[in-house]
């Protein structure tokens, strides 16, 4: 069994998810609207009570305060009481200044000596003080409850904050109030609802989950599909669909690898029909100057030999070649990096085309100002320049000119290549320095080399991290550069 047989799907995860979310929140909303809901209460309503005392005690002494007290109790249903605070003969006298008797309420159980109680309790307590305490009168419903009748012969409780004023003379004692109503009916009808609002959110919740996940796994198991195809070697594919960002990224990245893996295939059989070709060529002259210098007398000649040995020498080049290629991909080859004259590099590559030029007619310039020296394995400076100059040399065009400028700019050396051959497409630039791509799909005899030049160049010069490119127009020509830094020429 697969691994991924023991996994949800994303549909199952985003459903879970929807269906957790949802439990989590039901929990939260019975929590604080059922368990919790007594102690909420009871802690708003000492807050209200205390901030209105606070609001008394801070106007105590505007001309309106009746007008002040009164709005207080009709907004917030309490009732109020002020009192002057007056010493004589070592006591304390609490003279009403304000007490509400038209509002008074019927649970009230204030009177004076409860008043001279909170006033100890306030006094004691730095001037402040609120509790609670038991009402007898059972609390008066407008309407029976019919969910829980039993619930209306609850009793309230009287919840009671005294402040005594220090920052006027005479002081002032002010005693704010307020029923604290039972609220197990309330919880009741609350847990009712909440019952009702359980089962329709598991409901909503299961249908948002299943549409959701729908939606989002669709376009990802078509995306999955196609991607199967892909690893199928198809890669006429185009990835699409989803309305979300990231599966439009995934699929343009999809579609990009596809058309990406569709080049690589085709380079893959450029590959093995450009070898085969190059390989095929100098095995066939080896086996046949052979078989005619072993079957035909007098054809033992030095100059048979020869071809047979160039043969055999081409084709080790392009097994080196090759594995240059690999071992630089690779990074398997250690550089043997010292101080070296490019200059002078230039001018012994130029040497290996001296044949070439008094046979064939070629005009191989070499232009330059001063020498320059780089920091550089000599060996693979040389493969450089020599590749270089022989895709030059393949591609010089009708005059057979090619042209070598070695310019010192800063710290910079620069060497350019430069040819009057058919030049290269603008479609075409990006991809010559990819390996065994080939711009002339014809396969083309080259006059000195295997064909792998610009890929083993490519890789020697990231070696160095230099720059390199290559400028070229369809019918004049190409000119390939690349710029290493300088450095001081070795004291002799």
């Amino acid at each position: 069994m697969k691994l991924t047989d023991k996994k949800l799907t994303l549909r199952g995860y985003l459903s879970l998810a929807f269906l957790i979310f949802s439990v989590v929140l039901i929990i939260i909303m019975w929590l604080f609207q059922s368990v919790f809901f007594d102690a909420f209460y009871r802690t708003v309503k000492t807050v209200q009570v205390e901030k209105c005392a606070d609001s008394i005690v801070h106007n105590i002494e505007e001309a309106d305060l009746k007008s002040i007290i009164k709005e207080i109790e009709e907004q917030n249903d309490m009732d109020i009481s002020v009192y002057s605070v007056s010493p004589f003969m070592g006591s304390t006298i609490l003279t009403p200044v304000y007490a509400p008797h038209e509002f008074m309420s019927t649970h009230s159980l204030i009177n004076m000596s409860s008043v001279q109680e909170y006033y100890q309790k306030a006094k004691s307590n730095g001037g402040k003080v609120t509790e609670k305490t038991e009402n007898d009168l059972p609390f008066s419903q407008d309407k029976p409850n019919k969910l829980s009748p039993l619930l209306e012969k609850e009793t309230s409780q009287l919840l009671t904050c005294a402040v005594i004023t220090d920052s006027t003379e005479p002081s002032y004692f002010v005693i704010v109030e307020s029923d604290i109503a039972p609220v197990a009916s309330t919880v009741e009808t609350l847990r009712i609802q909440l019952i009702i609002m359980t089962g329709v959110i598991l409901l909503i919740s299961i249908f948002i989950a299943i549409v959701t996940s729908h939606y989002v796994s669709k376009p990802i198991h078509d995306t999955t599909k196609k991607a199967k195809l892909l690893a199928q070697q198809n890669y006429d594919l185009t990835f699409s669909g989803g309305n979300y960002k990231e599966l439009c990224e995934l699929n343009d990245t999809l579609t990009f690898s596809a058309h990406e893996l569709q080049k690589v295939d085709e380079l893959r059989r450029e590959l093995i029909s450009n070898i085969s070709h190059d390989l095929r060529t100098p095995l066939t002259m080896i086996t046949g100057y052979s078989e005619v210098m072993r079957d035909i007398p007098g054809e033992n000649s030095p100059e048979n030999i020869q071809i047979i040995i160039d043969e055999a020498n081409r084709l080790s080049q392009l097994v080196n070649d090759l594995l240059d290629v690999s071992k630089l991909e690779s990074g398997a080859i250690a550089m043997e990096n010292k101080t070296l004259c490019l200059t002078d590099c230039i001018k012994d590559i130029f040497k290996r085309y001296t044949k070439l030029t008094e046979q064939e007619g070629y005009s191989i310039e070499f232009n330059y100002a001063e020498d320059a020296y780089v920091y550089a394995d000599p060996l693979r400076i040389s493969q450089v320049l020599y590749n270089l100059i022989n895709n030059a040399v393949n591609y010089a065009g009708q005059d057979k000119t090619v042209i070598v400028n070695q310019t010192v700019k800063g710290a910079m050396v620069y060497v350019e290549v430069i040819d009057h051959g058919i030049g290269i497409t603008r479609e075409n630039l990006p991809y010559i320095w990819d390996r065994y791509y080939k711009v002339d799909k014809e396969h083309k005899q080259a006059v000195v080399g295997t064909g792998l030049g610009l890929s083993i160049v490519k890789n020697i010069l990231n070696q160095y991290s230099a720059e390199y490119g290559v400028k070229s127009a369809v019918g004049q020509g190409s000119t390939f550069w690349f710029a290493m830094k300088i450095v001081e020429k070795p004291k002799e």
